[in-house]
């Protein structure tokens, strides 16, 4: 695709930087809408949501180093995050431990906050892959089909000259469609924290499935990657948490 959108003397643009930016800029709008809607302190939620932002970028590098430490060389690559290269879990649970911190020191409903985040999350995922696409990241495997993607730019991550599945537009695709959904089931839900739910439900089952196209090692039992793994605690934890809701219904003060 095109991992460099261009050049001005020694400075190069990085497209998946580009989309990562566009990512937190129109999460950032929404959530801000959402947290209005919501009553909230729109101060407490954007610092949040900052520090959370921040943390998840870090951790998400941070674990694409631990899963691909070849490419730290030089070691202070680790610092090029427009360059891509991010594992999405990574970045969900240093971001969730410091929104968790945040949300105990500034006295923000939980589930409500849970609840406007999830939207907004999606949103930004789905732009981050497209970054994925353009930067050839997160490839999927080898396949034959007439919408497999074959990468050409040497500075894609993804091997060059090969029909691969095209994994990265197709989670572009389903996250912006969780983020619509997600949003009517906001406005339908019964009790505070079912959106933040069936996020996780979603999202888990979605990338469950979408981890078999993928060229990530499968590691467990040679039938499963690490990430599917996470995605069964996901669609398990979203599911008690939607059980527990909805037979509470409290106001979500918690």
């Amino acid at each position: 695709m095109h991992p460099i959108l261009f050049k001005i003397g020694p400075i190069t643009v990085y497209t998946y930087g580009v989309m990562a930016a566009l990512g937190i800029l129109f999460g950032s709008l929404i959530l801000m809408k959402l947290a209005e809607r919501e009553g909230l302190n729109t101060k407490d939620v954007a610092d949040t949501a900052f520090w959370t932002v921040l943390a998840g970028v870090v951790g998400a590098r941070v674990f694409f180093f631990l899963y691909n430490p070849e490419y730290l060389t030089p070691w202070y690559r680790l610092f090029f995050f427009w360059e891509g290269g991010l594992v999405w879990y990574g970045g969900v649970l240093f971001g969730a431990l410091t929104a968790v911190y945040f949300i105990k020191k500034r006295n923000i409903p939980f589930w409500k906050f849970a609840d406007i985040v999830s939207i907004p999350l999606s949103v930004g995922l789905g732009f981050g892959r497209i970054g994925c696409t353009m930067a050839g990241c997160c490839y999927g495997k080898v396949c034959h089909s007439p919408f497999s993607i074959v990468f050409k730019d040497p500075h894609s991550a993804a091997p060059l000259g090969i029909p691969l599945c095209p994994t990265q537009p197709l989670s572009a695709a389903a996250n912006f469609a969780i983020a619509g959904l997600l949003y009517l089931l906001y406005k339908k839900r019964r009790a505070p924290g079912e959106t933040f739910g069936f996020y996780l439900t979603l999202y888990g089952t979605f990338r469950f499935f979408i981890e078999f196209l993928r060229a990530t090692p499968k590691e467990l039992l040679g039938l499963f990657s690490n990430n599917q793994a996470i995605s069964i605690i996901m669609v398990a934890v979203g599911t008690l948490i939607l059980i527990h809701r909805r037979r509470l219904k409290v106001g979500g003060n918690l």
